[in-house]
């Protein structure tokens, strides 16, 4: 069941059915609009039943609205300071009115009295013929005291009755209005007729509302996971965050003003009803589809934890706060150098006579400028103030830049560099010392040098001449193993024999190989290498070994893990990392061989628990003939660290070693390719 719900084409028919209720309930909607349009009168309103209906009130009301017109036209008449006395007696002008009823007599009949005086369309004799109606209106006004009769709202008031009071020749009032029961079933009739149409348009709607409402949910809850239950994106979901939120409101405003512009059209006579249903229907499926296709893309966003990400606003406002922490680390890095400066300064002595000589000229300054108004004397004093200090400001600064290009011609290496004399006394012992540094240096390095050269030399010319009388020692020895009337004591003299010389070899030639590298005279071929492949081969060429070694290796490697380097030289550098740990580690244990990547470097690590104490350092056992083995019980010589630092750092990387307690672990790190 889960597999068919998180299927795509599960996903695909939802969306479709979504979109397809979508357009069924806006298909109801213009078909429920063009049916009203073509309705004569609109009856029902949204009424409970039909006494409360509108259009009744509005229709036996009319009778009240015409009166009330008649009153304030004849107010405004009688109120206006320049007329004489109105055209018009209000009798004329309710007679006037009358003639032009608004509905026909046989749908509104009415009776009116106003002091005796009637006004009638059915020949009424009183107002109770027409109360004996289903559908009446009755209202009554005697001198004030006001009676209001009728059915549902026909009670309610429609006219302002007040002025007739007022300005008709008269003060009582008698309205009656009311439609036949023949005319009042036709209505009630029509009424139930629409509020059947305006019921069932609800209904579908409703029902097309909460299918796509259904749909909409399962694909929300869906929407971003695979059959597997993982979380993925789509090509849509790296578009800007704002851009499918600005897409949902303009796609949902555009829709509704097209479908406003539509049904206008279309009572206007203006469109066909074809065209009325093909463009709103067309237009809320497409524009469905794209706000929910925006919509499930956003969910995605949230559930990928990538909606920050793809924000431009969430990323303008990180941008901000990182430049504003940026600026704000700034300021507070140079207010501390600022202060430091400061103290450092104040400790100083040049510093103190530099501003003691600073305060006195300005008091010197000062006073030069008070007296120039006496006369020319402050003038002249203060301009010889001022040369004086100028000159010597550029003493000093000549003196200072002469320093300043000698440390810097040193500190390239130039250490036979010499400051030229100065004339300050303070900076010409600062020279001086400068200049003896240089010398010291130059000799230091020197010596350096040549012992380490001698040294190199040595390791060099012993190791190479030990090859060829090493290499007879092994070719007799292997001679002699094969000679069958020795006794059994002297084969195991000669196996004795033939197991050193190899050890002897191999120290020889390891020795060689770290002195070429020293050296410098080490040749390398680089390549891009694959971290991973690296580690395999290596760990594969010492399968035999690992077998016997009673330690447990886990290897955990990433993929496409590349850098350049020679790929013999590093094969070497993991098999002796590899030896180390077989001769070192505490047997039973596990050694853990990883490579993943850090920074934009690849790391290759190699962890192991020491069978003993580690009480050196980690800068000290990557020398030649240390080893972690105190006692020298072991089998290494104390080359393998310091071949494999020699080949990691001439090929470009960087080689550590991290001691904690019982765990020795070294770390290769190479810039990724």
């Amino acid at each position: 069941m889960k597999k068919f719900l998180y299927r795509g084409g599960t996903k695909l028919t939802a969306f479709a059915l979504c979109i397809a209720f979508i357009s069924a309930g806006m298909l109801t909607v213009v078909n429920g609009f063009i049916k009203f349009c073509g309705e004569k009168d609109y009856i029902y309103g949204f009424e409970n039943s039909f006494e409360e209906s509108d259009f009744i009130s509005s229709m036996l009301g009319g009778i009240e609205n015409i009166m009330d017109k008649t009153s304030m036209d004849f107010y405004y008449e009688r109120a206006d300071a320049t007329a004489e006395s109105p055209e018009k007696s209000y009798d004329e002008r309710m007679e006037e009115r009358l003639k032009y009823p608004l509905y026909e007599p046989d749908e509104l009949k009415y009776y009116i009295a106003v002091n005796g005086r009637v006004y009638t369309n059915c020949n009424a004799k009183s107002a109770d013929e027409l109360k004996n109606a289903r559908i009446y209106r009755y209202f009554e006004n005697q001198n004030g005291k006001i009676t209001r009769e009728g059915v549902g709202a026909a009670q309610r008031r429609v006219g302002v009755i007040a002025p007739v009071m007022e300005f008709a020749d008269g003060n009582v009032v008698t309205i009656c209005t009311s439609i036949s029961d023949g005319d009042a079933a036709e209505f009630e009739a029509e009424w139930n007729r629409q509020a059947a149409l305006v019921r069932d348009v609800f209904i579908n709607v409703f029902v097309c509302a909460v299918f796509a409402l259904l749909f909409l949910i399962y694909l929300i809850c869906v929407s971003g996971r695979n059959v597997n239950g993982k979380t993925n994106s789509m090509w849509i979901d790296f578009v800007w965050t704002e851009a499918h939120i600005a897409i949902i409101g303009v796609v949902g405003i555009g829709v509704a003003v097209l479908c406003a512009i539509a049904f206008d059209q279309y009572y206007t006579l203006h469109l066909p009803a074809y065209m009325l249903r093909i463009l709103t229907t067309s237009s809320a499926a497409i524009g469905g589809a794209v706000m929910i296709a925006s919509g499930l893309s956003l969910t995605r966003k949230i559930r990928c934890k990538t909606f920050v990400k793809t924000s431009v606003i969430c990323r303008i406002a990180k941008w901000c706060y990182k430049a504003f922490d940026k600026i704000i680390r700034g300021l507070y890095k140079r207010l501390k150098v600022c202060k430091n400066a400061a103290k450092t300064a104040l400790s100083k002595k040049s510093t103190v006579f530099i501003a003691s000589a600073l305060l006195a000229y300005t008091a010197v300054i000062g006073i030069c400028g008070i007296l120039v108004w006496e006369d020319g004397l402050g003038l002249a004093m203060g301009v010889l103030a001022f040369g004086a200090a100028v000159f010597a400001l550029f003493r000093r600064c000549e003196d200072m830049d002469n320093i300043r290009k000698g440390a810097a011609q040193i500190r390239n290496g130039n250490l036979r560099y010499k400051i030229p004399d100065v004339k300050s006394g303070d900076m010409k012992t600062l020279a001086e010392d400068i200049n003896e540094i240089g010398e010291g240096l130059e000799k230091t390095v020197a010596d350096k040098m040549k012992a380490e050269r001698l040294k190199t030399d040595l390791i060099t010319n012993v190791s190479h001449d030990l090859k060829t009388p090493l290499t007879s020692i092994i070719s007799y020895t292997a001679l002699l193993s094969k000679v069958e009337e020795l006794p059994e004591e002297a084969k195991d003299y000669i196996s004795i024999i033939a197991q050193k010389s190899e050890r002897l070899k191999n120290l020889t030639q390891d020795l060689f190989e770290v002195s070429k590298v020293q050296s410098g005279n080490e040749t390398f071929v680089t390549e891009k290498l694959d971290a991973k492949l690296l580690i395999n081969q290596t760990l594969g060429e010492h399968n035999s070994e690992i077998q016997k070694s009673e330690l447990k290796f886990c290897v955990n490697t990433d993929t496409d893990l590349f850098f350049t380097a020679d790929g013999r030289k590093m094969s070497r550098v993991i098999g002796n990392l590899i030896d180390n740990a077989m001769k070192y580690a505490m047997k039973g244990t596990r050694v853990f061989v990883s490579a993943f990547m850090r920074d934009d470097d690849v790391i290759i690590e190699i962890k192991n628990i020491s069978a003993y104490p580690m009480d050196f350092d980690a800068e000290e056992i990557t020398g030649r003939f240390v080893r972690g083995d105190a006692a020298r019980t072991g089998e290494g010589h104390g080359l393998g660290l310091a071949i494999a630092k020699g080949y990691t750092e001439a090929c470009g990387g960087k080689f550590d070693i991290i001691i904690d307690g019982d765990l020795f672990k070294t770390v290769i790190r190479f810039p990724k390719a």
